[in-house]
Formats: C-alpha cells, sequence, structure tokens
C-alpha cells in the first residue's frame, strides 16, 4: 500500500514539473511605436479657441482667422492658408505661407507699429485717439480714422469721408460700405474697433487681420 501511495505521488510531481517546464513564459505587452505622423501631428500648434469667421454680403465665406496656441492662422473661403501669426515676446510676427515673414506688429495697447520683415522701418502706426483710433503711414499721413458710434464704428479715409461703418445688432457684427450694403459680416464675438481694421483697404488683407487680432487678443496673450 504504501508502496502504490509513493508511486501516485511520484507520478503527481511528475506531471506537475511537466505542466511547468511545457507552459510559455508570460510576457509583457510589446510597445506600440507612435507613427511619424502622429508625433508631427502633436508636436503643431493646435487651436486654441473658436474660429473668427467673416463672410460677404452674399453669405459665402470670405476668410477665417484661427486661433493657435502660440498666436493664428488666416485662411480664405476654401481653407486655403493665407498667413500666420506668431507671439515673439510681446511682437506678433506676421509670416505668408511659406514662413516668409511678412511684418512685425509691435507696442500696444494705445500704439501700435506695423514694421516691415527686417524690424528696421516702420510702414504703419495706429494709435489710440480719444475713443477711437488714427492710422498713419510711414511719413505720419493720416490714412484712417475709426470713431465709436452708436455701440459701433465708423471707418473714414484721409479724406473725412465714411468708407466703412462697422453696425452690431442681434448678435450679429456687420462691415458695411457707405450705400449700407454689407461687404463683411460674423456671428463671433470681435470688438467694432478691432472689425473697424479691416476697413483699412490700402493694407493687404494680412496686414489688416494682424492689427484686428492685435487690438482683439489681450495683452497677457503675448507669450516669450
Amino acid at each position: 500500500m504504501k508502496l502504490r501511495v509513493l508511486f501516485l505521488v511520484g507520478l503527481g510531481v511528475l506531471g506537475a514539473s511537466a505542466c511547468s517546464q511545457g507552459a510559455p513564459a508570460s510576457s509583457a505587452p510589446p510597445t506600440q511605436a507612435i507613427p511619424a505622423t502622429a508625433a508631427a501631428s502633436a508636436a503643431e500648434p493646435k487651436e486654441a479657441g473658436t474660429k473668427l469667421k467673416f463672410k460677404d454680403g452674399d453669405d459665402r465665406e470670405r476668410f477665417s482667422l484661427k486661433p493657435k496656441d502660440d498666436g493664428a492662422k488666416l485662411v480664405d473661403g476654401e481653407d486655403k492658408e493665407l498667413a500666420r501669426y506668431k507671439w515673439k515676446g510681446g511682437e506678433l510676427k506676421v509670416s505668408g505661407p511659406d514662413d516668409a515673414v511678412l511684418a512685425y506688429v509691435t507696442g500696444g495697447p494705445d500704439a501700435f507699429q506695423v514694421k516691415d520683415a527686417g524690424r528696421s522701418a516702420v510702414r504703419y502706426t495706429l494709435t489710440r485717439e480719444g475713443a477711437g483710433w488714427k492710422l498713419t503711414d510711414a511719413q505720419g499721413a493720416v490714412l484712417y480714422t475709426v470713431a465709436s458710434d452708436g455701440g459701433g464704428a465708423s471707418v473714414k479715409g484721409a479724406s473725412g469721408a465714411e468708407e466703412v461703418h462697422v453696425k452690431v445688432r442681434d448678435g450679429k457684427l456687420s462691415l458695411r460700405d457707405p450705400s449700407g450694403k454689407t461687404v463683411l459680416a460674423t456671428k463671433q464675438p470681435v470688438s467694432p474697433e478691432a472689425a473697424a481694421c479691416l476697413g483699412f483697404s490700402s493694407l493687404d488683407l494680412p496686414l489688416r487681420m494682424a492689427l484686428l487680432f492685435r487690438l482683439q487678443s489681450p495683452a497677457g496673450a503675448a507669450s516669450p
């Protein structure tokens, strides 16, 4: 009887040893590599808020300003990039889609200068004047004035004639020509004095939007 018990115990030990040797060793799950495209996308600045979209009088989207963590991007109605805006200390760098520098917007909060790509020359100066603003050229000649007008704003040219009127009604801001026709409109929040910069028609759109963005953005938005 004792021999039988010992024999059975021995079989049990051998079986357990065989199972232990045949079972595969457990291993930690393999680490998945991050695709290069995903890593590059993660490194790009992400949108930091709602885009500021402008449509024309026929409700067609003309252009939009897309906020980014380090600035903003200007695109047309087909989402084609027109300009890039990036904070550089207290300055706003304005670049083309190819990243070539177009200008710098410096200063604030009551006087801004649009400088050339080398920061060596002042092209335009936007200065607060009373309750409004005044845009002058490199020689100091007045190009446009902006005056608050019943919750909106009036943009006048060098001759003193009104060129654009900014009107706010029922949550919609519109820029209208002297005949009252809507030229641009948006339902996103933007101050009338900032939107008035779009009425500076002698400036290229990237520079007009740069001034709008600088007036619309809080002074603390500029990051080192």
